[in-house]
């Protein structure tokens, strides 16, 4: 639980102390060219991102993300085929320590802004990893009707409303793809968002309060399916 609550502070913190930074954040993954920092360690200053330039920076990371950015190990998210918005400032958040993470506090720690940038348009060019196998199909039936239905009788709203029906999620409106997730991290992440305290920012909030009705075979079952969608 003491883990639980520590991992999900970054959830809040950099949402609620840096939402004038999304919108530019938001307009530099569109092409707009970044923002000037002016302090805010959220906003980043750029040229064009390069996505050549992205793949050879991105080296050092396929040593826990895997070759191409694709993760087999299951508690290590793959990065292909993430999208822009989410990865640039996901790494950002890390580079500024305002997400725990040592690893990843170092790692993007000596990344620029241009790093990050290209970087996150590498990433975006990739296909998401393949399926990852279940050990339990009736799990993972549940896990789907959880995703794409929902549960109405007790409140529950399909993910895909979200997500979308395949879980790649929308770049513009900052949600994250989560086709092919690696199921340990998947779930943990899910534990993040449901466990976190409520604040009034519109994206991480509306994951916690979507997730309170889901008990924890719920949540065991849509990280099931989320890790094997391509199945």
């Amino acid at each position: 639980m003491q883990r639980t609550v520590r991992l999900s502070v970054w959830l809040a913190v950099p949402f609620a102390l840096f939402v004038p930074t999304l919108s530019a954040l938001a307009q530099s993954a569109l092409g707009g060219g970044g923002a000037p920092s002016g302090g805010n360690p959220l906003a980043l200053s750029y040229r064009t991102p390069d996505p050549a330039r992205g793949q050879q920076v991105s080296q050092s990371c396929q040593g826990c993300h895997g070759p191409g950015l694709v993760s087999r190990d299951p508690e290590v998210p793959s990065l292909a085929g993430q999208h822009f918005s989410y990865v640039q400032f996901q790494l950002a958040v890390y580079r500024a320590k305002l997400r725990p993470g040592p690893v990843m506090q170092q790692v993007a720690g000596k990344l620029s802004d241009q790093d990050i940038a290209d970087i996150a348009a590498y990433a975006e060019t990739l296909q998401p990893g393949p399926a990852w196998k279940t050990e339990s199909a009736a799990l993972r039936v549940r896990g789907a009707a959880l995703f794409h239905v929902g549960d109405g009788p007790r409140n529950i709203i399909a993910c895909a409303i979200c997500h979308g029906d395949d879980g790649r999620g929308n770049n513009r409106l900052g949600v994250a793809s989560i086709t092919n997730l690696a199921p340990e991290y998947a779930l943990e992440v899910l534990h993040e968002f449901k466990n976190t305290p409520e604040f009034g920012v519109p994206h991480p909030n509306a994951m916690r309060i979507a997730l309170q009705p889901l008990t924890e075979d719920d949540l065991k079952a849509v990280a099931a399916y989320i890790s094997s969608m391509g199945q």
